[in-house]
């Protein structure tokens, strides 16, 4: 049951076909270790229960959360904390495991991104979000959503979009379409960049104005359009591409060549 009280704006997934689809999507085998975010009413934790695997929840809603130890708390296979998921130690969870939850929506951002900083103790994440976010956080270059977040996203994860789920699956119906989307962290990026931090913001700088051109997002980094565009050619891009059309590689070699400038200017 994934929705929570009105005061918290909560939507609760009422379709057992849909948590059927998540548990099969998420690749789970019996005694897996699995983290649940936010499990509402417990539609999605029953499920996962028949699966056979051992559900650690995380439900901040103490309503919500009394119910949950009334209808599972005699089950061996589960546990629930009542807790805050943006701040919680997850170190009681064990060592490792996979995510699979219908996160609260306001934070789905800031908590997939808190998983990934958990690093190897995340197998991975089958997580069901607003369609608009899980769009971004699993789209190509090239694509209408694809930006800073798809980048940050595919350097630490393989990404797989799995499933639209319609309004009609919650209740209270919500007025947007949601998603479920598949992350798998990488034992190491597909791209080496020295300083991740710094690499993110030229991304962010890169996807400013997402209306202009790369060149005139970047272009003063490199020293103007003219030296822009011979770095351009040695990374087989386009200067006159828009953010969205570079890829990950792309913008790993176009960052190699301003934290090279950077050197040089330092000496």
């Amino acid at each position: 049951m994934s929705v929570k009280r009105k005061k918290l704006g909560q939507h609760f997934l009422i379709d057992n076909s849909v948590t059927d689809m998540i548990v099969r999507e998420a690749k789970l085998k019996p005694g897996d270790k699995v983290v649940e975010i936010g499990p509402g009413r417990g539609i999605l934790t029953g499920a996962l229960l028949n699966a056979g695997v051992l559900v650690y929840a995380v439900e901040i809603d103490w309503g919500l959360y009394e119910g949950l130890q009334e209808e599972y708390g005699s089950n061996e296979n589960f546990s629930v904390v009542r807790a805050n998921a943006l701040k919680h130690d997850f170190a009681e969870a064990g060592a490792s495991f996979h995510i699979v939850s219908n996160l609260p929506y306001s934070v789905s951002t800031p908590l997939v991104k808190r998983f990934i900083e958990m690093g190897a103790n995340v197998k991975s994440m089958t997580l069901m979000m607003q369609e608009e976010v899980g769009k971004r956080m699993t789209a190509d270059a090239g694509d209408s959503s694809y930006g800073s977040l798809s980048l940050y996203v595919s350097f630490h994860c393989a990404t797989t979009y799995l499933f639209k789920v319609p309004p009609t699956a919650f209740r209270p119906p919500p007025k947007v379409d949601s998603a479920v989307i598949r992350l798998v962290p990488r034992e190491k990026p597909p791209v080496s960049v020295g300083d991740e931090d710094r690499f993110f913001e030229f991304i962010r700088k890169a996807f400013a104005h997402r209306r202009k051109t790369l060149s005139n997002n970047v272009k003063d980094l490199f020293g103007g359009r003219e030296s822009f565009s011979e770095v351009c050619a040695s990374a087989n891009l386009d200067p006159r591409s828009r953010p969205e059309q570079a890829t990950l590689e792309s913008y790993a070699s176009l960052f190699a060549q301003v934290e090279n400038e950077n050197e040089n200017t330092d000496r």
